[in-house]
């Protein structure tokens, strides 16, 4: 059997006579390794009660594990020692600083433009600004002409009886046209179909 005790840099004597305290303001989980000489116990410092947690009995390295809000304050109960070994990484920085870092790189500089260039971008510049707008202005009357010819364009308002009128038209009867050769006094003749006086119906004349 191994007992693993790790970097021992990172334990710490925690005195009987005081407690540990564990500053945070939100919930999270609570690791407390111990290295026990003798049976400790382990308590909760809370402002309304002292709350029992575990006790801890020596031979190996024991871990109580638990979920808290806030400031924390822990305290151990030992007769003999006084004392516990333990650590915790609350306590632990979560972050280490290099004494003397090499760096490998710089900040890059921007390289100076010729005054010329300048000058021709800026001149390109102006010109597409311009050009938008022109644009912009012949768009606006091309919209202007279509409205125009829009309003120009539309029907002039007919009376309510014009709709009807229009249907009646279409819809009258188509006149036969005239025959050729037929005056206006022949259309004007007697029904017996323009017979001269004293023709018999036989092409003879009667006498008188």
């Amino acid at each position: 059997m191994t007992i693993k005790l790790n970097d021992l840099n990172r334990w710490c004597w925690l005195d009987a006579q005081k407690a540990l305290v564990l500053e945070g303001t939100r919930e999270r989980r609570v690791r407390l390794h111990f290295n026990p000489e003798e049976p400790t116990r382990v308590y909760l410092l809370q402002p309304e009660e002292q709350r029992f947690l575990a006790c801890v009995m020596p031979g190996d390295v024991r871990t109580v594990e638990f979920s808290a809000a806030g400031t924390l304050r822990i305290v151990v109960d030992v007769r003999n020692t006084g004392g516990v070994w333990m650590h915790t990484s609350e306590t632990e920085p979560t972050f280490f600083e290099v004494p003397d870092p090499v760096i490998f790189t710089e900040l890059a500089q921007r390289r100076h433009r010729n005054p010329e260039l300048e000058e021709m971008m800026y001149r390109m510049q102006l010109n597409v600004e311009r050009r938008l707008a022109q644009q912009a202005e012949e768009h606006a009357a091309h919209l202007a002409a279509i409205k125009r010819m829009s309003d120009h364009g539309r029907p002039a308002e007919q009376p309510a009886d014009a709709p009807r009128a229009a249907d009646e038209s279409r819809a009258g009867k188509v006149r036969a046209p005239k025959p050729a050769g037929v005056s206006g006094s022949e259309k004007g003749g007697s029904k017996d179909g323009g017979e001269q006086p004293g023709d018999d119906g036989d092409g003879t004349t009667g006498s008188v």
